[in-house]
């Protein structure tokens, strides 16, 4: 056997992780829905705000719509972020700004 095979045995030995326990699978699913939680909070004083103040941010009315419309664990702040950059890539190219 070469040394090659012998380092790919032990790359892959150390590519395994233990599967994470009860606890820490509470833990995660608690911290996911606290973060959910927070971003439709976020979300919705998204919403009380006026077009011109979303616009300033890259959004617009319809984009805080989408997220309010999405599954309650879905990335909000994600969708946002994609939405704004894609707007803002549109307007530096000349297109339509919504």
């Amino acid at each position: 056997m070469r040394m090659i095979d012998r380092r790919l045995e032990i790359d892959i030995l150390a590519t395994r992780r233990p599967a994470p326990s009860l606890l820490d699978r509470v833990r995660n699913a608690i911290y996911r829905f606290a973060r959910a939680w927070q971003n439709r909070r976020v979300v919705n004083r998204l919403s009380e705000l006026d077009d011109h103040q979303l616009f300033d941010m890259g959004l617009c009315r319809s984009d805080v719509q989408d997220v309010r419309d999405a599954s309650f664990f879905s990335d909000a702040g994600l969708h946002l972020t994609i939405a704004a950059r894609e707007r803002a890539r549109r307007h530096l190219r000349g297109g339509r700004t919504d």
